[in-house]
């Protein structure tokens, strides 16, 4: 089960819908590495996660070697345009940017800090 803090997001993602639209995700850190949450006002929707560094280069399709090829964030239909992450509130945010900058040949990343 993912429990985050919803008091304490960790950043946010910007999602082409491939449609015209646009779609921002909150990013939490709680007991997993990354979890993405598309918030409405009266609930919260688990978009995806990622366990650990290694499932989230698997998903990014940056293991390659180990069968690991396909950018599960870069479809038509779901791509993720801009990233921002506040490293006061993730320690490996330079470690996610780094993942992110070697997965998209044309994403926005944005590093801030705010307590």
């Amino acid at each position: 089960m993912l429990v985050w803090n919803w008091k304490e997001p960790c950043g946010e993602a910007t999602i082409d819908c491939g449609d015209g639209h646009t779609a921002t995700l909150n990013l939490y850190r709680g007991n997993a590495y990354l979890i993405w949450i598309d918030e409405h006002e009266d609930h919260g929707e688990v978009i995806s996660f990622f366990h650990d560094k290694q499932h989230m280069k698997n998903m990014l399709g940056l293991n390659k070697k180990e069968g690991h090829d396909y950018n599960h964030f870069n479809k038509s239909w779901f791509r993720v345009t801009k990233l921002r992450l506040n490293k006061a509130r993730h320690p490996r945010a330079y470690e996610i940017a780094e993942a992110f900058a070697k997965a998209f040949d044309d994403i926005t990343i944005e590093i801030y800090k705010e307590d």
